[in-house]
């Protein structure tokens, strides 16, 4: 029963194309390390792609909460250096608050408590120390309509007309450099993912060379019966592909277990200063074809590095 259900399996894996090997390619002894060196540079190109990834949701996040919000601020001090009471600074808010109210420009607008302002600040001051006794800005949260460089400006002159002590923050020159740093780590990243891409090639164009050292007289005489160049690659290409898909399988599941570990501890760390990573569902899954290009890569690296060394051989 058992000889009848392996000849079945045989008759399948020939007609698709999977026959037995003609030459012992599977019996090289540095077959372990192929597997275990496509599995470290998968490891590290899903690191690679995992950063980048958490960087453009980051990005888009911060880009995303801030569209068509500005806030007014009612500085303790001014430019001539003077400090002002906390009651001046209510009253500049409220003032400002209520004359913009009805502001064709302006969807919503709401003056920050002083607790609310705590709470921004307690990343850099702690949550212990009271500001009871310490003057405190005013902060009045807009959102715009429009955020339109034209509706800014109209903006700000209606601002400065109502309280000269006010100031607009548009948020545009931090969150600014905050992306460009942003893309620069991925355009790292992605600088990275093409090193490890060409390590894995140079690694796979070593082991085909050395395995075509190896069995050069297997190769040979192949020849001499009549095999083509093409059906002596083809087994060359299938034992790269089953070796890399190997290592990619096992390099891709650990860095996506250590990816979800990062994950996790960014959410669970409590504190602001920490952002929470996202990694979106369509990302792990572009991550998971990591195994099959690193596949193709050694497809297409040992085909032509095998039609290379063939056309040399007498």
């Amino acid at each position: 029963m058992f000889s009848n259900i392996k000849n079945s399996y045989t008759k399948i894996l020939k007609y698709w194309g999977f026959r037995d090997y003609d030459l012992p390619l599977h019996k090289s002894e540095d077959t372990r390390f192929l597997i275990l060196l496509v599995g470290l540079m998968s490891f590290l190109a899903v690191l690679a792609c995992s950063g980048s990834f958490a960087l453009s949701s980051m990005t888009n996040r911060w880009s995303s909460g801030l569209e068509n919000k500005v806030t007014i601020e009612i500085a303790v001090e001014t430019k001539e250096g003077h400090l002002l009471s906390n009651r001046t600074v209510n009253k500049e808010t409220k003032k400002l608050a209520e004359e913009l109210a009805n502001n064709k420009l302006i969807k919503s607008i709401k003056i920050l408590s002083n607790e609310e302002i705590q709470e921004l600040i307690s990343p850099w001051i702690g949550n212990d120390l009271t500001l009871n006794d310490i003057p405190l800005p005013g902060l009045i949260a807009i959102e715009l309509r429009h955020s339109d460089k034209k509706s800014i400006e109209l903006l700000e002159k209606n601002i400065k007309k109502i309280s000269k002590y006010a100031q607009l923050e548009t948020h545009h020159e931090w969150l600014s450099d905050l992306i460009s740093f942003a893309n620069t780590l991925k355009s790292l990243a992605l600088f990275i993912t093409l090193i490890i891409g060409g390590a894995t090639i140079t690694a796979i164009t070593a082991g085909i060379r050395t395995r075509l050292a190896i069995h050069r007289k297997e190769v040979e005489l192949l020849h001499h019966m009549g095999a083509t160049d093409d059906y002596i690659s083809s087994q060359f290409q299938r034992h790269a592909m089953i070796l890399s898909f190997k290592g990619a399988m096992i390099g891709t599941i650990l860095g996506l277990i250590i990816t979800g570990i990062i994950v996790f501890l960014s959410k669970k760390s409590g504190s602001p200063l920490i952002p929470a990573i996202e990694i979106s569902y369509m990302a792990v899954l572009f991550i998971f074809a990591v195994p099959i290009i690193a596949s193709l890569i050694a497809i297409i690296t040992s085909r032509f590095t095998v039609l290379r060394n063939l056309a040399k051989m007498p």
